[in-house]
């Protein structure tokens, strides 16, 4: 009866894990749609943003206790859970502070930027938590896996010679256990799937704000100076209204730069290779770097989903070389070759040591979350993965296979616009 007991606990152990699992990732979630709202009101100025940041604001509350709770009998968890919820407060203070600025009357863009800036890091800092807690919740689930299996072992051995029915008995009971195991590799596979959902509404949010960006506060910042154009004709002495101009052109720049770094418009209209060769140029600029891009010109059109997953690995290899390589150089080459899409970044940095890779490769873990969100990607949709490292750089390959069928939005406005 104990046996039983403890393999029945067992299926308790495996939803706990998952509870706190869906927990803290709730946490994560709300925590961005609060960010989100945020930034909708600092940007358009509709109260009806405020409700939404309250609402999210109330519910990560909620899904802190809720954490709280589930790791209560863990002190390692209870540990990552403090440092969580300082990080967690921290992040609403600010958002907070960032509203109560916005709503004064009196913007502060330096603030707003400032806000923005160190939102970011405290974003990094509870993904951080966040997968450490999982990770947790992992080790702690392989190791009670492993408890069970012991105890089944033994229970065969000292009822080796009892009733054949009583070994069948235990036999099915242990095929069950194994059953509620599974199911939790399968819940372990379909949050993987919903990780590469996220990320893909996560690029459909970026294009509609960077339109939004783009049509919405760009227009508006462009009539505002041709406004102040008008104000220098009539009064060619002001110098205020100069400084208004030159202000509003800085606007336009740094409202068109976030705009296309959220979503290039010309990843959509013209494809991969020029939406590439632009972004290697501006980060270059950006960062110091020397970059050696050689970027097929004619590789023609891919389909949308293998563009934008090509784009993002781009963009999230070059910001980790900025961040971690400590290198001044870079090759990057983008070419179509036998039905296959084919990215190389090449680094000349200190590289990845290799424990830390063996942990990447094993679990997806001690490299941050940027490259495990690229593998998934990439894993989606049928493509390979690698990073070769040494202490004479990094590089990454990407293949992914290319399927041509219907031409694109943009090769059919193209095609419009040609005739």
């Amino acid at each position: 009866m104990i046996a039983i007991s403890r393999y029945s606990n067992s299926a308790e152990w495996v939803n706990h894990t998952y509870e706190v699992t869906v927990a803290t990732g709730k946490v994560e979630s709300t925590l961005s749609e609060a960010a989100r709202a945020r930034l909708s009101y600092i940007t358009g100025g509709d109260p009806t943003y405020v409700q939404q940041y309250e609402s999210a604001k109330k519910e990560v509350s909620e899904d802190l206790l809720r954490v709280r709770d589930l790791t209560r009998d863990n002190p390692v968890q209870q540990k990552n859970f403090n440092e969580l919820e300082d990080l967690v407060n921290q992040r609403i203070a600010l958002l907070q502070t960032s509203l109560d600025t916005r709503a004064s009357g009196k913007p502060d863009a330096d603030l707003q930027r400032s806000v923005s800036l160190e939102n970011t890091k405290l974003s990094a800092g509870v993904a951080s938590v966040i997968t450490e807690m999982q990770k947790q919740e992992d080790i702690l689930l392989a190791a009670r896996k492993k408890a069970s299996s012991s105890l089944f072992a033994a229970i065969l051995w000292i009822f080796g010679a009892m009733l054949a029915s009583a070994v069948v008995l235990l036999w099915i009971h242990y095929r069950l256990l194994n059953q509620e195991l599974g199911k939790r590799e399968d819940a372990e596979n379909g949050a993987r799937q919903l990780s590469v959902r996220v990320l893909e509404l996560q690029d459909e949010e970026r294009r509609k704000f960077s339109r939004e960006l783009h049509d919405g506060l760009g227009q508006n910042l462009s009539v505002a100076k041709m406004v102040a154009l008008s104000l220098v004709e009539k009064h060619p002495g002001d110098r205020n209204a100069q400084e208004l101009i030159d202000l509003l052109e800085r606007s336009i720049q740094e409202t068109r730069t976030i705009s296309y770094l959220l979503h290039p418009p010309m990843l959509d209209e013209l494809g991969i290779a020029s939406a590439a060769s632009w972004y290697v140029d501006g980060f270059s600029q950006r960062s110091g770097m020397q970059i050696s891009a050689k970027i097929a010109d004619r590789m023609g059109r891919l389909p949308r989903p293998a563009e934008l997953v090509l784009f993002r690995v781009l963009q999230e290899s070059l910001t980790n070389v900025h961040r971690h390589a400590k290198s001044t150089r870079v090759d990057v080459e983008l070419h179509v070759s036998d039905g296959k899409a084919v990215l190389r970044v090449r680094d000349y940095g200190i590289g990845i040591p290799a424990e830390k890779l063996t942990d990447f490769w094993s679990n997806g873990t001690q490299v941050g979350v940027g490259l495990s969100g690229m593998r998934e990607r990439i894993r989606e949709h049928g493509g390979k993965f690698e990073i070769r490292s040494s202490e004479n750089g990094t590089e990454l390959l990407v293949t992914i296979p290319i399927e041509f069928g219907d031409p694109m939005p943009g090769e059919v406005a193209a095609a419009s616009g040609a005739a």
